[in-house]
């Protein structure tokens, strides 16, 4: 086993998040486990709880890679139409959840204990999200009020996610693989284009 002395704790605490989440990438949440993590980085278990609070904390901060990796490429949508932003801002959801589903699902299938609440820094990285989309809504119906708006956003996203969901975890005969994208694309012609927004 490697010794504390060889690493920094913010080297020790990076090697814990890249360990971690490679083990979700390769089985998804229920491979996460704390012995996994400090054999894959030659650590002992103490170590990993010299740099992480708890196992909810570590978790956290993995779901917060996961949102800030969404996030950035939602940076590079460039389109003057809002109606066409949120035409790619969601393809670029389905494609990441399609392409990194046990990251993807991840986010959602864990939840801290009832007791506890989301640190500031974990729901900045949920607002700048949902941000990406409230500001297109905003854009295109201008006379939402401001929690108007947050709530057709959450709708939306509500919306695509469950289309990701069944799509990409349901095991049902019959589905094609562009079976998501079109789902998605019919979502925003009739939430978007036909008015939704304003009723």
């Amino acid at each position: 086993m490697a010794r504390r002395g060889h690493h920094s704790l913010d080297q020790i605490k990076t090697m814990v998040l890249d360990a971690a989440e490679s083990l979700v990438i390769e089985g998804g949440l229920p491979q996460l486990r704390v012995r996994s993590i400090a054999v894959k980085i030659g650590y002992t278990v103490g170590s990993i709880y010299m740099v992480f609070e708890s196992m909810n904390d570590l978790i956290l901060h993995i779901k917060g890679r996961t949102l800030d990796a969404i996030t950035e490429e939602m940076e590079c949508v460039q389109n003057d139409n809002p109606g066409g932003c949120l035409e790619e801002l969601a393809g670029i959801y389905i494609r990441y959840a399609s392409e990194n589903t046990n990251r993807w699902s991840m986010v959602f299938e864990h939840r801290l204990p009832e007791d506890a609440k989301n640190p500031d820094w974990y729901q900045q990285k949920v607002d700048k999200l949902y941000g990406k989309f409230e500001a297109h809504f905003k854009k295109i119906s201008p006379e939402l009020s401001a929690s108007e708006c947050r709530q057709t956003a959450l709708a939306f996203l509500g919306a695509l996610h469950g289309i990701c969901v069944f799509t990409l975890t349901t095991r049902i005969s019959g589905l094609k693989s562009d079976d998501l994208e079109e789902s998605v694309i019919l979502l925003i012609k009739k939430f978007v284009h036909a008015g939704w927004t304003a009723s």
